[in-house]
């Protein structure tokens, strides 16, 4: 028998119990929902039955639709996998029965599940359940009457509020603001929303009809101001998603033209939606993040993860202390050890200083906070890594030091720990060249700051062991990151495939572009800054030193640009000391620094790359291609190589890296946005005027010519897969 089904019981108390059942969250695939309209018809039928109870399996009311359809949708661009109207409709059924139903929800109730909720005649819930309605997140909105319901059950402002964040609220929440009738203890559930149920059938409690009710909504005015407030906000904020201007569209409909006119244009709306690119982008990142969780080799052969109760940190700078944040916060107790006094309390106080800031921001309790900082430990020596089940080395990218490192915590630590570095450009079998124990080398690059930002990439040499990397894997997990396990080379998967990104702008600023017109066309993109403001807030050392390694390992297409030499010359070092590119005043957005315009002319004239040093005009979508098309050929060679299992880790890591917008799927789906064919023919062009910085790959152009999708799967060579 399939898992997925609805069944119904009636109970002597006259009671329909009908129950979804589709592990694990009861999603509503559409055999749910025609059977959810089978099981309502029947019990509305039948004379023994005087009220019904709709409830989930196994502690979960629902998740929502199964996005598993839109999957196929956009594979096929066949919408007529979407249920039929009538199927979609079916809270509507639901709303207008004959005889009451009430929701019982525990666990979660999200999407599609909160929608079916909402069209009961009451709701009574468990305790911390889940209720929220996160469509947007995934490029399209609510289609179950969502729109409607929503306002007229918790109040317009709040009910735009979770729509547009795709935050969920807490059931204790809902019933304040009357989206849930009742809490009551699981165990007794089921017992109160029969008599719930009963009690309408009977006249003693009110039979709400929510898409009736119009007392939470105010005036047209007041209702269409709101409105008003939310588009202006959405549109600084969401400018790239039309799904949320969408929807509020459909609030609006349903406002001025009644709750039942609302829900057929909400059905219009999400089966444009769910075509968008917007929506093909979010849904391809929603199944790419699960998919990071499986390695071949790695988590397919039976192996199962050890306890990591204590780790090391080596160095207590910037990436150091990021990292004891993040491990503190995971509930793992740490030793952060520094060359000196000086620099291991100034690390300590990085970490509380980390800590103390999730605290005044309420994201983090205070008690938990104090608990977090009680598992750091300051060390000037090695006598506390005798029982430590892992090393993280954080100092600078200097190859001798961490190969002195590697060596002196081989011969100090348990032969089960884990040796990792932190390193983000250094190839890993230099770093553990002088150890014996080469299998538990592997790579743990954190992103900055490492305690907020989402990526950590596990970098493995040929060498490095299953289980280490299972470990890791797990580690990050634990500590709320999203492990990517990336083969190695130099600056590995994701600094790899973005060091032209830089670069790219460099050129366009050489031949006469504006920067701070290139920035806002980047960032117009979506990407939070363009790549000369993040020059200036990562710092021109670290590019400097970074661009060596890239141009020492792929010299023929590194472009070497005077303007960071010029620009430290002048005693500019970005963010760092409040003068790069930009202006930094404490208190104030980045503003452009016209005095950095000499220094810019200076550096055209010793590149000498305008003919008669007049600048070269591009239009606006020439400059986001000349600086992005160059990162999605690199992604290619990368994806050849081999450094990373498939493509769609490269999508993940670009989001949660890079930053690169979400709702465009990651840089190698947007890159199938764009078609091999178009990127084959621009880099071609560009590389014939302005040199092989811009040369197509190998990769790109066999794609190009065969017609063939970037992320379609193919055949490495041995050497390739070696790497993983």
């Amino acid at each position: 028998m399939s898992k997925i089904i609805v069944t119904m019981e009636v109970g002597s108390d006259g009671v329909a119990l009908i129950t979804i059942s589709n592990p694990p969250v009861n999603a509503l695939a559409v055999p749910i929902l025609d059977g959810l309209k089978d099981k309502f018809a029947e019990a509305i039928r039948r004379d023994d039955v005087k009220a019904i109870v709709l409830t989930g399996n196994n502690g979960r009311f629902s998740g929502g639709f199964d996005i598993n359809v839109f999957q196929i949708i956009h594979k096929t661009g066949d919408i007529t996998h979407l249920p039929d109207v009538s199927v979609a409709l079916v809270t509507n059924t639901l709303e207008d029965a004959k005889k009451p139903i009430v929701a019982a929800v525990q666990g979660l109730a999200l999407g599609g599940g909160l929608e079916v909720a909402m069209g009961c005649h009451a709701r009574v819930a468990a305790p911390r359940t889940q209720l929220g309605l996160p469509e947007l997140s995934l490029g399209v909105m609510p289609g179950f009457g969502g729109t409607q319901r929503l306002p007229r059950l918790l109040g317009l402002s709040k009910a735009i509020d979770m729509m547009l964040t795709s935050k969920p609220i807490l059931s204790e929440e809902g019933a304040k603001l009357g989206l849930i009738d009742a809490i009551v203890p699981s165990q007794e559930l089921l017992k109160v929303s029969r008599q719930w149920a009963l009690d309408i059938a009977e006249g003693r409690k009110p039979w709400v009809r929510s898409l009736h009710r119009t007392d939470k909504i105010g005036s047209l005015s007041e209702a269409r101001e709101i409105i008003k407030n939310a588009r202006q906000l959405v549109k600084r904020t969401a400018p790239n998603m039309p799904q949320h201007q969408a929807c509020l569209d459909v609030i609006e409909e349903g406002i001025v033209h009644g709750g039942y006119a609302g829900v057929l244009k909400e059905v219009e709306m999400f089966n444009k939606l769910v075509l968008s690119d917007t929506a093909k982008g979010l849904v391809h990142m929603f199944f790419a993040q699960r998919a990071i969780s499986k390695v071949p080799n790695v988590t397919d052969v039976g192996l199962k993860p050890r306890t990591v109760k204590k780790v090391a940190v080596i160095g207590g700078g910037l990436m150091g202390s990021g990292i004891a944040t993040a491990l503190i916060l995971g509930n793992i107790n740490v030793v952060l050890k520094e060359v000196n006094s000086e620099y291991l309390q100034k690390g300590i106080k990085t970490i509380e200083g980390n800590v103390r800031s999730l605290v005044a921001r309420k994201k983090l309790a205070p008690a938990k906070a104090e608990k977090a900082l009680s598992m750091v430990t300051g060390v000037l020596d090695y006598t506390k890594f005798k029982d430590v089940d892992m090393v993280i080395e954080a100092v600078i990218e200097n190859v001798p030091l961490k190969q002195k490192i590697f060596s002196e915590i081989e011969s100090v630590c348990p032969p089960h720990c884990i040796m990792a570095t932190n390193t983000s450009t250094i190839d890993l079998n230099f770093v553990g060249a002088k150890i014996n124990s080469q299998d538990r080398v592997v790579g743990a690059h954190f992103f900055s700051p490492a305690h907020v930002m989402p990526l950590l990439e596990i970098v493995r040499t040929e060498k490095t062991s299953p289980q280490v990397i299972l470990d890791l894997m797990t580690v990050g997990k634990i500590i709320k990151k999203s492990p990517v396990v990336v083969g190695n080379c130099t600056g590995f998967a994701i600094n790899r495939t973005f060091f032209p990104y830089t670069q790219g702008a460099h050129i366009l600023l050489h031949l006469g572009v504006d920067l701070f017109r290139i920035d806002q066309l980047i960032s117009n993109f979506g990407l939070p800054m363009g790549p000369f403001q993040l020059q200036d807030l990562v710092g021109y050392g670290v590019g400097v030193a970074v661009g060596k390694e890239f141009a020492n390992a792929f010299p023929d297409r590194t472009f070497r640009s005077p303007i960071v030499d010029l620009l430290i010359k002048s005693g500019r070092n970005g963010k760092n000391n409040g003068k790069g590119y930009y202006i930094y005043a404490k208190g104030s957005k980045p503003k452009p620094d016209p005095r950095v315009l000499p220094i810019i002319e200076e550096s055209q004239r010793l590149a000498n790359m305008m003919p008669d040093g007049k600048p070269i005009s591009f239009t606006d979508q020439e400059i986001v291609d000349m600086v992005l098309f160059p990162v999605v050929n690199e992604a290619c060679r990368v994806l050849e190589e081999g450094v990373v299992v498939r493509a769609s880790d490269l999508d993940v890591a670009s989001v949660l890296g890079m930053s690169f917008p979400s709702y465009r799927g990651g840089i190698m789906f947007w890159g199938d946005l764009i078609g091999a064919k178009h990127l084959y023919a621009s880099l071609k062009k560009w590389s014939e005027k302005y040199g092989n910085f811009y040369k197509p790959s190998r990769f790109l152009e066999e794609r190009a010519k065969n017609g063939v999708p970037l992320s379609a799967p193919f055949s490495t060579s041995a050497s390739s897969r070696a790497r993983l």
